[in-house]
Parts: structure tokens; C-alpha cells; sequence
């Protein structure tokens, strides 16, 4: 899975959430969503819980490219 850090960090920004508060919302480390924001790759099951974290949905982060599949 392909990640997309600046669709993550649009994401993030635009729900006017820092970081640590993605991370305490989604319930994954700061670290992860750093890596994420940096397009590192990341296990399916954390991206999700980010992505719903972010108020949308699994189908909503590939329809707006922020995931894809290799």
C-alpha cells in the first residue's frame, strides 16, 4: 500500500489537529503518524485507524489518493 504524506497532512491540518492529537484520537504513536505524514510505509490495520480518526472513510482515503494500492 502507497502512501500519500501530504494528502495525510492536508488531512490532518484541515480538521485543525496537531499530531499528538491524531495520535491520542486514532490511538497509534506519534511516531506513526509522523511516518505517515512522510509517506513511510505503515501496517494496513494503523493507516486505517488514522483514516478514521480523520472522520472519513477507508474508500473516501483512496478516492482522494491519499492510499493506493502498489
Amino acid at each position: 500500500m502507497k502512501i500519500n504524506g501530504d494528502a495525510f497532512r492536508d488531512a490532518r491540518v484541515s480538521k485543525l489537529m496537531s499530531k499528538l492529537n491524531l495520535a491520542s484520537t486514532s490511538g497509534v504513536s506519534p511516531n506513526i503518524i509522523k511516518n505517515i505524514e512522510l509517506g513511510k510505509p505503515a501496517r494496513p490495520d494503523l493507516i486505517r485507524k488514522v483514516v478514521l480518526a480523520l472522520g472519513i472513510t477507508v474508500e473516501e482515503a483512496f478516492d482522494k489518493k491519499m492510499v493506493s494500492h502498489n
